[in-house]
């Protein structure tokens, strides 16, 4: 069995091909909001200026903007930077705030379990529903849900095994 360290080390000393994994998710994170962005930028031109507006890029700017949270959240976000409410946890000792980051950990893992076969039955559902305009199968508009849940979860799983693991302190 190996050992997962205490923290996740710094980009520059992940291994390769994790630092290379880091790269393309952080390009294609760039891209789709990129992509959401000109589509805001060419319907805003469209609609206000040329005074024609452009049914598709409404929902490319949808699709992109919700590929760019999810996508984001899941895979350019360590776990520890998402938003957190922590005025109380910030006044706690570094055991009190490791005995609430292994509980947290335990509900948010217990709940996303749960949500992975609903979400998937969900995306199953949407499969006969379409987007108005471009026709896209609803499935892969929020298919990137499912990419969040899963990642996520695997996060939450080292994290709590971080948290039992010599070098804790490291991660409260």
């Amino acid at each position: 069995m190996t050992d997962v360290p205490a923290s996740p080390p710094p980009a520059g000393q992940l291994p390769g091909w994790l630092r290379m994994f880091k790269t393309v998710a952080d390009s294609i994170g760039v891209g789709l909001f990129t992509i959401a962005f000109t589509g805001f930028i060419v319907q805003v031109f469209f609609r206000y200026v040329v005074n024609r507006p452009i049914l598709w890029t409404e929902e490319v700017t949808m699709i992109a903007f919700v590929w760019t949270v999810f996508w984001a959240a899941a895979f350019m976000v360590n776990i520890r930077e998402h938003v957190t409410f922590d005025v109380v946890y910030e006044v706690m000792s570094p055991k009190v705030k490791r005995i609430m980051a292994i509980f947290s950990m335990i509900v948010l893992i217990g709940t996303f379990v749960l949500l992975i076969p609903a979400t998937y039955d969900y995306l199953e559902f949407l499969l006969r529903k379409k987007s108005p305009v471009l026709r896209v199968p609803m499935t892969w508009i929020y298919g990137c849900y499912l990419l969040f849940v899963v990642n996520f979860t695997i996060q939450a799983v080292l994290r709590l095994w971080r948290l039992f693991a010599p070098g804790w302190d490291k991660q409260i």
